[in-house]
């Protein structure tokens, strides 16, 4: 009988075996270390993504900034502005708003009722006079009453005075003049808060 060896061969295949599971552990390792170098990378661009559009959000939101505080600049300069203007229109009523008021009064004044003093200090007038009758008196309210250039007119004193035989009323009154009117403010002045 013929023997044959078979362990030479059995060597071989072993041998070649781990030669094939070398070079297929090789190839796992290789594609491991290149899959987690392309998984790196990946990762690495979508942070400098994230960070690059966290750059752009911050560069806007300083424009942003720079542009609301030149909006409240504006805002601030349009009240000072406002102001000014309020200032040159109260001006302008206080220049020929007494001139107005004096006329009215003129017109207004009863035939038998004569003003002994006339007082206006900010807007609000005092009235001293002399009157025939009470109702002279009541007749020259109630046309301050109706009258455009005068509000809250009130009658703060009388007394009866009797002068060469005639009996007459001596009167004080107040009234406020509508040109020393304060204006209502302004909603972008109201709200400027």
């Amino acid at each position: 009988m013929v023997r044959i060896n078979l362990l030479p061969v059995r060597v071989s295949k072993k041998k070649e075996a781990g030669k094939q599971q070398l070079v297929l552990f090789g190839l796992l390792l290789t594609l491991g270390v290149v899959g987690n170098f392309l998984w790196a990378s990946s990762r690495a661009s979508a942070l400098a993504a994230r960070q690059a559009s966290v750059a752009r959000t911050r560069a806007e939101i300083a424009q942003l900034d720079r542009i609301i505080g030149e909006v409240k600049n504006i805002k601030e300069q349009q009240a000072q502005l406002r102001e000014k203007l309020d200032v040159l229109a109260r001006l302008k009523a206080a220049r020929i708003g007494p001139v107005r008021m004096l006329d009215e009064l003129a017109t207004l004044t009863p035939k038998r009722l004569w003003l002994r003093k006339v007082d206006e200090k900010g807007g609000a007038i005092t009235l001293d006079g002399t009157a025939a009758t009470i109702d002279d008196v009541s007749e020259f309210m109630s046309a301050l009453k109706r009258s455009s250039q005068f509000y809250a007119i009130e009658l703060k004193k009388t007394t009866a005075k009797d002068e060469k035989s005639n009996r007459l009323v001596e009167f004080t009154l107040t009234a406020n003049a509508a040109y020393a009117r304060p204006a209502p403010a302004s909603p972008a002045v109201a709200n400027k808060g």
